[in-house]
């Protein structure tokens, strides 16, 4: 895997493309290289995802669901989480309709039917083009991450551990 920040908040990411599961998010996943993305909009924006990597047939085939490289969102269940925030993670993500700001390739929200406060926020990441169930060539995504975010962690008694943000959310902290 190779990557390249181009700006503040993006980078270019070749190759290491894998189906992962999300940590802290048990039966969703995604393509790895946005694990630290999901880990920034987590910390920022309390999110909690109910959609990644997905061929279910509600979802465009042609799209990023069935490549690992698109999140449906709602709030973070709780007292953190709240529409306001995803609003602004939305506003943030396309600050006009139809015009997201990169690495988006896609963001569905208020005005786009299926999507928006009270249904959910969709957001998908630029890329190179590929087959559905295929991890795509390059991803541009907002932090660049590194090999060494992959490697596995290993907790007590040498059960692995998922992530540090869920550490974070405990309280405790990751080795």
């Amino acid at each position: 895997m190779t990557t390249t920040e181009i700006a503040g908040k993006l980078c270019f990411v070749k190759g290491g493309g894998r189906f992962v599961e999300i940590p802290g998010f048990p039966g969703e996943m995604i393509d790895r290289r946005l694990l630290r993305d999901i880990r920034y909009l987590r910390r920022n924006y309390d999110i909690f995802v109910t959609d990644g990597y997905s061929t279910a047939d509600y979802h465009a085939e042609n799209g990023e669901h069935p490549i690992g490289l698109a999140l449906d969102i709602v709030p973070e269940p709780g007292p953190e989480g709240s529409w306001k925030k995803i609003t602004r993670l939305a506003k943030w993500a396309e600050p006009q309709q139809n015009q997201p700001r990169t690495p988006f390739r896609w963001v569905g929200y208020n005005g786009d039917k299926g999507h928006g406060r009270g249904d959910h926020l969709h957001l998908s990441w630029s890329h190179s083009e590929t087959r559905p169930k295929h991890e795509a060539r390059t991803v541009y995504t907002i932090q660049c991450p590194r090999e060494s975010d992959f490697e596995q962690r290993m907790g007590p008694a040498g059960a692995p551990l998922l992530a540090p943000v869920v550490a974070e959310r405990s309280g405790a902290s990751a080795p």
